[in-house]
């Protein structure tokens, strides 16, 4: 089994700057057969890219030299798989079949109605913080934590108990942004 990478590997371990640029250019092409195959419907290839460049630092790191059962290009090909599984498999989380089956929900409810709005127009923005801060429940925590779940920027961590309190303030969120547009 020769491996051609060896040596570049090596000096990459080593330190050497210069061969980053020959294994980035002699793996270029699986990069881009693994996104095709795989992920391309998910994600871009300017991301994939960084995200095969990051896995590459890893394989490198963790390339064993004495031991190597395998060519370096085959180790970073299972490893680039792995990562492209892992992207697909957080794509399939609950928080996003709970965004998804939220989405289809809304599309049931809203039917005819405009969906999106200008939020680049500083007035529509100023109403709508108007409206939701002039709601009562908008000042409970259980409304601020339930706005920062469905806007991504807290996980939801709930019990059976927490899940209807949840929903409650959903419906209830939605009824205030509807009563605004």
């Amino acid at each position: 089994m020769k491996d051609e990478l060896r040596a570049v590997v090596y000096a990459a371990k080593k330190g050497h700057d210069c061969a980053y640029p020959v294994l980035i250019s002699r793996l270029k092409g699986l990069i881009y057969q693994v996104h095709h195959q795989k992920i391309s419907a998910r994600v871009s290839p300017d991301d994939w890219y960084s995200d095969a460049l990051e896995v590459l630092l890893r394989c490198i790191k963790r390339y064993n030299m004495e031991r190597n059962r395998a060519k370096f290009s085959t180790y970073y090909a299972s490893a680039l798989q792995n990562r492209a599984t892992d992207l697909i498999r957080s794509h399939y989380t609950a928080k996003n079949q709970f965004e998804r089956a939220l989405y289809s929900q809304d599309q049931a409810e809203l039917e005819g109605l405009e969906k999106g709005t200008d939020t680049y127009n500083p007035e529509q923005i100023s109403l709508l913080k108007e409206a939701l801060s002039s709601v009562s429940f908008a000042q409970t925590e259980d409304f601020c934590k339930v706005v920062r779940q469905l806007v991504g920027a807290q996980s939801y961590q709930g019990t059976e108990i927490n899940r209807r309190s949840f929903d409650q303030m959903q419906y209830r969120f939605k009824r205030a942004i509807q009563a605004v547009i």
